[in-house]
């Protein structure tokens, strides 16, 4: 049975709600019970008579923006989960929701099937960047090569499992990667699910929000 889930989207263009609310109508996943808000200050109006099970955030909004709503969520401690749904791209912006609280972030030239899988993802209070997002953070840091040995990572994962997690956070397949090492892409797929399972991460966009959460970039 497709379960119904209760989405507060918050943004200041009627277009855009409009067009996000005939998107997730349109897709199979869940049954979408959406109340929308044009500001900052009507999330916390909405949050007073309902209980959500996503909120769906964009950053510039009028009487208060993305960022101060997810600081205050964060302040009076609401745990429902917030996808950032906008077309800020920039570094600074992205880690300040990030920092501010925010479970997941995609950009509004996202597709439906990528919406409703940040949806599906953040409601069950797991991370969810899209690999645009995760890219444009993973471009800010140093290489991940240069881990220290005395990391998390290093005392979890082999060299070589480090050696190849920085090429699948470079969204290198399987067989560009056995390329680049000179081993089999067999080997390098018995790598993956070895990371994949000592990390209990399931996707590889898994481990790339992992590895930059954790500094390991």
């Amino acid at each position: 049975m497709i379960k119904e889930q209760k989405i507060l989207l918050a943004d200041d263009h009627e277009m855009v709600r409009n067009g996000l609310t005939l998107m997730l109508n349109h897709q199979k996943s869940f049954i979408p019970n959406i109340t929308e808000a044009v500001n900052g200050l009507e999330v916390f109006e909405h949050l007073k008579t309902m209980d959500f099970d996503v909120i769906l955030l964009d950053i510039s909004m009028p009487l208060m923006d993305g960022i101060a709503v997810l600081k205050k969520l964060k302040n009076i401690e609401n745990k429902t989960p917030v996808l950032v749904l906008t077309m800020h791209n920039e570094e600074s912006i992205i880690k300040q929701a990030l920092d501010a609280g925010a479970t997941g972030y995609i950009l509004k030239n996202s597709g439906l099937e990528e919406l409703v899988k940040a949806i599906n993802t953040v409601i069950k209070n797991e991370r969810y960047y899209s690999n645009e997002i995760a890219q444009i953070l993973f471009k800010t840091k140093k290489d991940s090569e240069d881990i220290k040995s005395n990391s998390v990572l290093g005392n979890v994962l082999t060299k070589r499992e480090i050696q190849i997690l920085t090429f699948l956070v470079r969204e290198y397949s399987s067989q560009k990667i056995a390329d680049e090492l000179f081993i089999s892409k067999r080997t390098i797929e018995g790598h993956r699910k070895n990371i994949m399972n000592k990390l209990s991460i399931k996707t590889t966009v898994g481990l790339v929000v992992f590895a930059i959460k954790n500094g390991y970039y």
